[in-house]
């Protein structure tokens, strides 16, 4: 008589689902990461003069060391209208725990120099010095790979086994 235990199937696909729904998320993610990106390289690259550039120092509390952020101001001009943003990258400046790599960047666009920014053309009070990079879409693969292992797990556990 022959049985047919099923549980070791459900197992299997269990963890294949989830590996799915993981490597999934990630996959979206960074899909949507790399298009944005791919988006903003194509924005208009204008002059803009920066107006503030400094160093803000943030402190949560008394045992807790402080982080620093790079605070910037320019203005620029698109389609005869004149503009003013305080974005470094899309997400603003993420804060880091080193004082002189925000400096860094301070030194890099000092007040008064001309530098370029990317403005989108569909909302011109959005604009950034610093545009996205696309590395999330090279690295896409690497989440595919676990997205189809979870699709072979799944399949695994339920394929018609071969008469022997």
């Amino acid at each position: 008589m022959k049985t047919n235990n099923r549980a070791g199937s459900w197992y299997l696909t269990a963890v294949g689902l989830a590996l799915c729904v993981v490597s999934g998320l990630f996959l979206w993610l960074m899909g949507r990461s790399f298009l944005r990106a791919r988006e903003m390289s194509h924005w208009p690259q204008l002059p803009c003069l920066i107006l503030k550039s400094e160093v803000s120092e943030r402190k949560i509390g008394d045992t807790v060391a402080p982080d620093y952020r790079f605070s910037v101001l320019y203005r620029y001009d698109y389609e005869g209208f004149d503009f003013e943003s305080d974005r470094w990258g899309l997400r603003g400046s993420m804060p880091r725990s080193e004082r002189e790599s925000v400096e860094e960047l301070v030194a890099r666009y000092p007040v008064g120099s001309r530098q370029t920014c990317w403005v989108n053309p569909k909302n011109p009070s959005l604009a950034v010095l610093k545009p996205d990079s696309r590395a999330a879409g090279y690295s896409l693969w690497f989440p595919g790979l676990f997205f189809l292992g979870g699709v072979g797990m799944i399949w695994g556990a339920w394929k018609k086994s071969s008469p022997s």
